[in-house]
């Protein structure tokens, strides 16, 4: 017969393995709870790191349209006042020769003065086109500037 002593031994041991059963029980619950918060956290992260990406990659986007839309604007720009330097070089030109055939000086004269026109009009065309080149070069580092300006605003923001 098993007496009472061993009765409540049997009951001590059965208390303290269900205490440790309780313990380790819990124990694993808090890291269950302490891996889902992780994980959370980490996924507020993640999408927080996406958004971000997707705000600076519209607004790099954003500064890349402008720039382009100022280049093309640049471009008409350039190409109307290359037309209109064009007319004004013609009627230079045209003006030019109109005074050679008119100058009243002897032929031999009027064969240099035609040549020194002829020289002066291309050297004036060559300065004019240069000019143009060196405008267009310095807009277009302007929008540039203005485009690398944006986009670093717009990452830093």
């Amino acid at each position: 017969m098993i007496t009472k002593a061993a009765i409540g031994a049997v009951l001590v041991v059965g208390a303290a393995a269900a205490l440790q059963t309780y313990r380790l029980h819990s124990t694993q619950m808090e890291l269950i709870t302490q891996r889902v918060d992780w994980q959370r956290e980490s996924a507020r992260a993640v999408q927080a790191s996406i958004d971000e990406g997707t705000r600076r990659t519209a607004a790099v986007q954003k500064e890349v349209e402008d720039a382009r839309k100022k280049v093309n604007d640049l471009e008409g720009a350039v190409a109307g006042a290359a037309d209109a330097g064009g007319r004004l070089r013609d009627e230079l030109a045209r003006a030019r020769r109109l005074a050679c055939t008119t100058d009243t000086t002897t032929a031999g004269g009027s064969a240099a003065a035609e040549a020194t026109e002829r020289v002066l009009a291309d050297v004036q065309r060559r300065l004019d086109e240069a000019q143009e080149r060196v405008a267009q070069y310095a807009d277009r580092s302007r929008i540039a500037g203005l485009t690398c300006q944006g986009i670093h605003g717009a990452l830093t923001q």
